[in-house]
């Protein structure tokens, strides 16, 4: 009986042999790995790749930063209870019934 670990190891080599032999040369290295990149294409767009991805994780931490602050806002400063929030409807609402006498 074959061994099952076996036959998925050996398939995954197989895939792994078959998309390295696909791809193109110039797809397997960095632009650091082509030697002097200034002024080449390649060079500039993986820096704009860095610098957004530098803007999009700069983002994402300024958004968690701002939740964790808004959380610790929120448990300074809590929300009158429902019940009082209906009372003082209900006294203005009264206080706007009554007519005034002159």
């Amino acid at each position: 009986m074959k061994n099952p670990l076996l036959s998925h190891l050996l398939a995954s080599l197989v895939l792994i042999a078959l998309f390295l032999g696909a791809t193109s040369s110039s797809a397997r290295a960095c632009a650091a790995c082509y030697g002097d990149t200034t002024g080449s294409k390649m060079g500039n767009a993986a820096d704009i790749g860095i610098i957004a991805m530098v803007i999009i994780m700069f983002g994402m931490l300024s958004a968690v930063g701002a939740f964790i602050w808004h959380l610790a806002y929120r448990a300074k400063h809590p929300l009158p209870d429902y019940s009082e929030l209906l009372s003082e409807d209900e006294n203005h609402a009264a206080l706007h019934a009554q007519p005034e006498a002159l």
